[in-house]
């Protein structure tokens, strides 16, 4: 097989990967190294949570007051989170959690 054909097949079957970037505005601070138990609970009624820091990133679940988050960076007013009730990583708006102080 020609080394043409190898990749022709290669990108045929999906295998290869796709690497999504941020916007280039977007910065992004880890915090859970510097403060390992970070959390903020959900002050919402019902609040999306999102594949990246914006509106403009799909929705990938939801949670509702009360819901307590494992903060894990942020990114101007967004959190980076994991809902351990569900296993899932996501993006909220800070302004509608509470109780996460980050330097």
């Amino acid at each position: 097989m020609k080394i043409g054909t190898g990749l022709f097949l290669l990108s045929l079957c999906g295998c290869g990967t796709v690497a999504t970037q941020p916007p280039p505005d977007t910065t992004f601070v880890p915090v859970a190294s510097y403060f390992p138990d970070t959390r903020t609970v959900v002050t919402g009624r019902e609040v999306n949570l999102r594949q990246g820091p914006g509106t403009v990133y799909a929705i990938v679940g939801s949670v509702h007051a009360g819901d307590t988050l494992v903060v894990l960076g942020e990114a101007e007013d967004w959190y980076r989170i994991y809902f351990p009730e569900r296993s899932l990583f996501a993006w909220i708006f800070a302004g509608l959690t509470t109780g996460a102080e980050l330097p």
